[in-house]
């Protein structure tokens, strides 16, 4: 009679210590916040030097002008077709992360490298393969590349340099 009772209150607390457990987190989501700051970072790169803020695919005119966000809803087929109908106009065609890879500004350039990388590494995280020592070297560069990113940003707003000669820019008495 005792064991009866005694068995079912093991049953009811095991029950209870199961129900009560959170769910493990996802071993990911420490790397996935990480890479959205790091591409919060280069989108403000972006921003500052008048490109997009929002991932997708683009195109804009060979002789400069903004660039165009390709409708989300289009078809990787349509998207060729409209790069076939182009009707002799000359469209160049990036990636959001390669917008700013033929920058002239260091730091566009830094920044396009910097999404191209977190691009690459999301991908290998959503297809679940295993990490390699290879993904863990990029990783760790990454994380150099992104720091070094921010303490220029840090120095960005002041401008360039401008060396005066002895006496100039000083203030008067």
């Amino acid at each position: 009679m005792f064991g009866r009772f005694g068995r079912r209150r093991i049953e009811l607390s095991a029950e209870a210590s199961t129900s009560e457990r959170p769910e493990a987190a996802d071993p990911t989501d420490d790397l996935i916040s990480l890479l959205q700051t790091i591409e919060a970072a280069a989108a403000q790169i972006y921003e500052r030097h008048g490109l997009p803020q929002r991932p997708g695919h683009y195109r804009r005119p060979a002789d400069g002008g903004a660039w165009q966000l390709l409708g989300d809803a289009l078809t990787p087929a349509e998207k060729w077709t409209l790069v076939g109908a182009a009707d002799g106009e000359r469209w160049r065609y990036a990636a959001y992360e390669a917008l700013g890879a033929h920058s002239d500004i260091p730091a566009v350039r830094q920044a396009s490298a910097l999404l191209a990388a977190c691009q690459g590494l999301r991908q290998r995280l959503a297809d679940r393969v295993v990490i390699s020592p290879q993904d863990l070297a990029d990783s760790i560069r990454l994380g150099e590349a992104w720091r070094r990113l921010a303490e220029d940003v840090s120095y960005d707003h002041l401008g360039p340099l401008h060396f005066l000669p002895p006496g100039e820019g000083e203030p008067q008495a």
